[in-house]
Formats: structure tokens, C-alpha cells, sequence
């Protein structure tokens, strides 16, 4: 870049940074909007690989995992394209880096096999059906990339990572010749050690829908209105929470959530209601909030909940529904912004592609194209106020990235177009 391009393109930021913070119900505020600081290290990945879906990545203790898609040659004037891979990374020094491949190019079809998912001492999980889909093969790899075993079933499953860092997988077959249901339930250490087996041939639960949560709460609904949760699968006869939606409530979808310590959150909406109902560890109702039906419920953090609204206004709630804090990020109505609860509890904010208005003239000299800004908030999870406000400007050729937050300012971005490079920094 020539020195005045760079000296253009350092007004521009300077100038946008300083109106930011000039903003009304900005100067007083204890976080300063800051540009990204030095890296502490930066992973260039393997060449044909890029970053995928870094929205759903996981930090254990000691490593930082991330999707990624490959793109292989079956032929020389064709390519085909895989999800069935994933990596990761050291996140104190960036060394000892892997990436894992389960893919079967000549033999996968679309949707044959199941985004990985983790657990926090450092094991990832993956299964996919074989090439004639009659076996359901999954697997586990370790926190240095290598594959620890491998079990085969005849049968699809759901597969949920409980807290205890246990693999507990259910489904449900059907016996055509008795017309009767089972629900299966199968749990592995994470050695693969079979540490339960159960099937349930009668009673409630062999109908309607059924999810298990991480922390081990069964939640059966019957029939869309209704919904029960049971402790865990040592306590099958007599959920400890019964809900009923009301009669009022047309076309209702119901949902479970758990704060950390065994109190529990159920949504019900439609396209006119939106209700939230607290039951605390001991199953009693405590409270019913009332939402707008245009809010949405972002998720848990410990023991808080999360609302928001306008697509700008988000609202903490504990988890006896007491307000905690109110923050907006944003011009209410923006459907630009994506919100989430990362694994470390935090909040983060963030929108990418603000397009800045072309010159009404042109300096070949110094324009080089639209410049791009990506805002990223991080806000506490006890009040919701502003821990970190990092503002970038970025031109458009180097503009979309990707954020993992891991917490305590610790940071990782993506660029996926271009350098394919996971990088970290350090946020002050």
C-alpha cells in the first residue's frame, strides 16, 4: 500500500474511531473502543483447507477447535467440497497444531455424517453413516488429534456430550409385527467404556419427542402442549416438572432450558404469545414472564437469562426473573448484529460489512475500493455491561472474518477468503 493510501486510509479509521466514542452514552463509559492489538500468534492452515462455522467452536483447557471445509480434486476438471474435517490449535502457543479428516470423498453423499462436537478435557466426537448407509460408525479423537476409538451401530442416534464429559446416545426402534416402540439409551465414558444400557418398552416416554440435555434432564413432550422433565434416566416414573401450555395458546412450540444449578427455564411461543415460566431445582412454578412475541430468548449463562429485543436491546434476567442489566447495541430494528452466549458464559456482539459511502470524487491515487468496518462487543454475563468494544476498518478485499471468543479478552479471528489463517490476539 502507498504512503498515502495508508495515510487515507488511517484518517478514515481515526475519524469513524473518534466519533464512536463521542457517541451520546458513550464518553462516560468504563470500556474504551480499541483497534486490534499485536498478535500473540497466527496458524496458517494447511493448503486446500479454510475456516467453516467458527460459530460453533469450543475451547478445553489447553486447545481451540474449529471447523474447517476441504476442497479435493476427484477428477481434473472436477471438485467436490467436504465438511467432514475439523482442526486444532494450542491456545497459549499456537505449535502442536492438527487437523482431522473424516471424510470418504468417493463414498459420502450430503448430510452422511454429523458436525463434530466437543468436550471440555479436549475430546471431540464425530460419527457418519457408511457408504451404503446401513451402519452408523462413530468415533472419538483425542486432544492431540489422534483417533481413540471406534464404534459401529445399526441405527441412527441422537448424541449429546453431557457434563460429566460422558457420551449418552438414544433413539428409538419399532417393532412392526407387535406395533410397539422402544427408547434406547446407550452412555460411554470417554474411553468408550459402555457404562449404561436401558431400553423403555412402556409408560410415557415411548411416545411424542424426547431430548436429553447436558446436564442429564430428560425433557418429554407427549404432544406439542405439553411438556415434562425428569431428572435423569435413574428417575424415569414421576417427572418432577409437568407444564401444560394454556388453552389460549395456538400452534404453541415449547422449549427446556437449565440454569447451572438445576433450575429450570421453559419458552412457549407462537406468533402472538411468548411466555417464559421459571421453576426452580424443586420443580415448584416461581414465576411467568410475558415477552413480546418479536423478542427472543438468546440462551442461559449460569444462572441468567438472556432477552432480546429489537434486534438491538438486550435484557439479563436472574433466574428468579430479577432484572440484572439492559444494554443496546446498535439502531433498534438493525437485523445486522449476531448475538451469542460463548462457552466461556460471555456475551458477544458483533456485525461485520458496514459499508462506508464511496467519495463524491475519486483519487485514483489514494481510493482503493469501499472500506469495510467490523464492530465486536463482549459483554458481562452478570449485567451486561460493555468488557471489550474492538472496532476494525478493513478494505474490501480484506474485509469478513470470523470471531471465537474463549474469554478473559482472549480472542480468535479467522480469515477465511484470502490468508487462511486463524490468528489470536489479546484484548485490553
Amino acid at each position: 500500500m502507498s504512503t498515502k493510501r495508508f495515510k487515507c486510509f488511517t484518517a478514515v479509521l481515526a475519524i469513524l474511531l473518534t466519533a464512536q466514542l463521542l457517541a451520546p452514552g458513550r464518553a462516560s463509559a468504563a470500556y474504551k473502543t480499541q483497534q486490534l492489538p499485536e498478535p500473540e500468534w497466527s496458524y496458517k492452515l494447511p493448503e486446500g483447507y479454510t475456516t467453516f462455522n467458527t460459530y460453533d467452536s469450543l475451547q478445553s483447557k489447553n486447545r481451540v477447535f474449529f471447523q474447517l471445509r476441504k476442497k479435493v480434486a476427484v477428477s481434473a476438471s472436477k471438485t467436490k467440497s467436504t465438511l467432514l474435517t475439523y482442526a486444532a490449535a494450542d491456545r497459549k502457543t499456537g505449535t502442536a497444531n492438527w487437523v482431522y479428516d473424516y471424510y470418504d470423498i468417493a463414498n459420502d453423499q450430503i448430510f452422511s455424517g454429523s458436525n463434530p462436537y466437543y468436550s471440555k478435557d479436549g475430546n471431540s466426537y464425530f460419527y457418519k453413516r457408511n457408504d451404503n448407509g446401513t451402519k452408523v460408525l462413530l468415533s472419538a479423537v483425542n486432544e492431540n488429534g489422534k483417533l481413540k476409538w471406534t464404534k459401529t451401530f445399526n441405527t441412527t442416534f441422537e448424541l449429546v456430550v453431557l457434563d460429566t464429559g460422558n457420551l449418552l446416545l438414544y433413539y428409538t426402534t419399532y417393532n412392526y409385527s407387535s406395533k410397539t416402540s422402544t427408547r434406547h439409551f446407550e452412555e460411554f465414558s470417554s474411553d468408550g467404556k459402555q457404562v449404561r444400557k436401558l431400553a423403555v418398552t412402556k409408560g410415557a416416554l415411548i411416545t411424542g419427542t424426547l431430548e436429553i440435555l447436558p446436564n442429564g434432564y430428560i425433557v418429554h413432550s407427549p404432544d406439542q402442549s405439553i411438556v415434562n422433565v425428569y431428572r435423569s434416566l435413574d428417575s424415569l416414573k414421576t417427572p418432577f416438572i409437568k407444564y401444560t401450555a394454556p388453552k389460549e395458546m395456538v400452534d404453541v412450540n415449547m422449549g427446556v432450558q437449565p440454569f447451572s444449578g438445576g433450575s429450570v427455564l421453559v419458552s412457549l411461543y407462537s406468533k402472538t404469545d411468548y411466555k417464559l415460566i421459571g421453576f426452580g431445582a424443586d420443580g415448584k412454578r416461581n414465576w411467568v414472564h410475558t415477552l413480546n412475541p418479536k423478542d427472543r430468548v438468546l440462551g442461559i449463562t449460569g444462572n441468567n437469562y438472556l432477552v432480546q429485543s429489537n434486534n438491538a436491546v438486550y435484557r439479563l434476567y436472574s433466574k428468579d426473573n430479577q432484572l440484572l442489566g439492559k444494554q443496546q447495541i446498535g439502531e433498534l430494528g438493525d437485523t445486522g448484529w449476531n448475538s451469542r452466549i460463548t462457552p466461556s458464559g460471555e456475551i458477544t456482539v458483533e456485525k461485520q460489512y458496514q459499508w462506508q459511502e464511496r467519495p463524491a470524487v475519486i483519487d485514483p491515487e489514494t481510493f482503493e475500493g469501499d472500506v469495510a468496518r467490523e464492530d465486536f462487543y463482549v459483554l458481562d454475563p452478570g449485567n451486561l455491561q460493555i468488557k471489550y468494544h474492538l472496532s476494525t476498518l478493513w478494505t474490501d478485499y480484506n474485509a469478513g472474518h470470523q470471531y471465537i471468543y474463549a474469554g478473559k479478552g482472549e480472542l480468535y479471528l479467522s480469515d477465511s477468503w484470502f490468508k487462511n489463517t486463524l490468528t489470536k490476539y489479546i484484548l485490553k
